[in-house]
């Protein structure tokens, strides 16, 4: 029982060394061998060992997070808040894995049978379609010099339409009142004047019937 405890305390120690080099040179890229130190207890009690690994572990860790912020800031929001970090127990074979029966779960997958078919349809039809030939690309990029020309001449030639529009509009309104309400007034002018006269005339008419 005793040679099982200290198996499984050396596993764990090796395991956690393991881990805090790996760390170490993930953030650093270096990783330092293990203290000259241990190697002296190497004929010493395993408990003793342990307990000097263990020590030489906290050590190194200590002087991971004073040179780097992310792990001191893990570690202490380990400290402050462990319930974030423990792990939930997974379903044991024993538990069913789903409570639908098998033909619920044949009609789910024959339900979503029609997307994944279109799915791979796509993509296949993504990958059969050819790469354009560079030398097309390259010809395209060529006329853009000449298209931003032209767009600047199409811009120049909308402005010019946009003025005679306006100016023909102007010569429209200007025709319809010197045209057509000058017309208008100047026959307005007649009728009144015809009136006046027809008037005249029918009282000189009784006038000299009298």
């Amino acid at each position: 029982m005793a040679n099982t405890l200290d198996k499984v305390a050396e596993e764990t120690v090796r395991s956690l060394e393991t881990r805090l080099r790996r760390i170490e040179f993930v953030l650093s890229g270096t990783s330092e061998d293990p203290i000259s130190d241990l190697f002296a207890l190497r004929n010493a009690g395993r408990e003793n060992s342990v307990h000097a690994r263990l020590a030489a572990l906290e050590h190194d860790l200590a002087k991971l997070c004073k040179k780097s912020t992310a792990v001191k800031e893990m570690i202490d929001l380990h400290r402050n808040y462990p319930e974030i970090f423990k792990t939930h127990p997974h379903a044991t074979s024993s538990s069913p894995s789903s409570t639908l029966t098998p033909s619920e779960k044949l009609s789910t997958v024959l339900t979503a049978a029609p997307s994944i078919h279109t799915t791979s349809s796509q993509l296949t039809s993504i990958r059969d379609t050819p790469i354009p030939d560079p030398n097309v690309s390259a010809d395209l990029i060529a006329l853009i010099p000449r298209i931003n020309r032209a767009e600047v001449v199409q811009q120049t030639q909308a402005r010019e339409i946009a003025e005679l529009r306006r100016r023909s509009a102007a010569l429209l309104e200007r025709r319809y009142l010197l045209g057509i309400e000058g017309v208008n007034e100047c026959f307005s002018e007649w009728d009144e004047r015809t009136l006046e006269i027809d008037k005249l005339l029918s009282r000189k008419l009784r006038m000299a019937e009298e």
